[in-house]
């Protein structure tokens, strides 16, 4: 099994896939990233697109308060 390296800031030109917690039962999340626009990635085809776990900061309850919060990371870098 492969180690990923969590990021703390998402990188610039990455776009987000999926949030998910960090660990069961806990409030910490995480997020994947790749740096492909999520409507142009097919799986085979094309470049290998890159990706990066990146830590939300906070504690959520659920799923949509961690995306919330990563909106908000995303939006104040642009």
């Amino acid at each position: 099994m492969s180690t990923f390296e969590t990021l703390d800031r998402p990188p610039a030109g990455f776009f987000p896939l999926r949030v998910m917690r960090e660990q069961w039962r806990k409030w910490d999340w995480v997020v994947l990233m790749i740096d492909v626009h999520p409507d142009e990635f097919r799986l085979g085809e094309g470049r290998k697109a890159r990706e990066a776990w990146v830590r939300i900061p906070g504690k959520h309850r659920n799923r949509d308060a961690a995306w919330a919060a990563l909106e908000n990371i995303i939006a104040t870098r642009h």
